[in-house]
């Protein structure tokens, strides 16, 4: 670590605490204050215990990318997850309960709670030998030990087809690259849990991995597994991990809006399936 620590009272949470030298070359840390705190701060200050906020900033082109990095100071590393909407307002809660009871960190996009970022989706930004994509996996693998998938934490409206088709993931959902695996009955309509069709783990690989996806469905989740090639690349954090890291392990949990509950149950789950034990 380098630099100088500043802790600020923001309710329980620390902030500013510094970085670890690889990320503090790479980008620049901007300082928080009462007054500069995010709404997804505000909500969780008072139960985010030993983890501390930055936040960090850096430039690509024309455009200026920002983020909160939360981390556990007592265990840093451990599984690393990466939040790209900002709008996603319980899967952020969801990161903050998974760093609290499994270490690690997480890397959340800041866009005034908005999806986009200067008409861009952060999720479609991932293109092979971006800044983008080379500062946020090299600052993943600061915290993540190389054993652990690249994980990620979504939410999505209820039902196919809502909110204008943007940012909706379903089980009933369906195409030439992307596999449904039901782990019971989907239940259509249904607004939180396990069985809701909007409720599902998102698994990626050059090839359907069977095996790997019955240790998820064993346990009660929903998959759906995306076929990655050349062709079918869309820039995601998916296929750039596919693709362009050569590596397979990448796992993203998704609920429907403001199921928390659902959301921490499905961490606890894949944490057991990767083997990682509550700290």
């Amino acid at each position: 670590m380098s630099g100088t620590t500043f802790f600020l009272t923001t309710g329980c949470v620390k902030t500013n605490c510094p970085l670890p030298d690889n990320i503090n070359k790479q980008v620049q840390q901007l300082m928080i204050n009462p007054d500069t705190r995010s709404s997804d701060l505000k909500r969780n200050s008072w139960s985010m215990g030993s983890l501390c906020a930055d936040r960090i900033t850096f430039k690509e082109g024309d455009h200026t990318w920002t983020f909160l990095l939360v981390w556990n100071t007592t265990h840093p590393k451990g599984p690393f997850w990466y939040l790209p909407h900002d709008n996603e307002e319980s899967a952020f809660d969801a990161a903050v309960y998974a760093v609290k009871h499994y270490g690690g960190g997480f890397l959340a996009v800041e866009s005034n709670d908005k999806r986009h970022v200067f008409g861009k989706d952060p999720n479609r930004n991932f293109k092979k030998n971006s800044l983008y994509s080379k500062k946020i996996c090299k600052i993943m693998n600061t915290y993540k030990p190389m054993h652990l998938p690249y994980l990620a934490l979504h939410t999505n409206a209820e039902g196919h087809f809502k909110n204008g088709g943007s940012g909706t993931v379903s089980m009933t959902q369906y195409s030439k690259n992307i596999f449904a695996f039901p782990a019971g009955t989907i239940k259509s309509g249904q607004k939180k849990g396990l069985k809701d069709e909007d409720t599902l783990i998102y698994l990626a690989g050059k090839k359907v991995q069977k095996d790997k996806i019955k240790k998820f469905t064993a346990e009660g989740l929903n998959v759906k597994f995306e076929k990655v090639t050349k062709k079918s690349n869309d820039n995601s954090m998916s296929n750039c991990i596919v693709l362009h890291q050569d590596h397979e392990n990448y796992i993203n949990i998704e609920t429907e809006h403001g199921d928390i509950t659902t959301h921490k149950k499905m961490i606890d789950k894949v944490m057991k399936i990767i083997g990682q034990k509550s700290i």
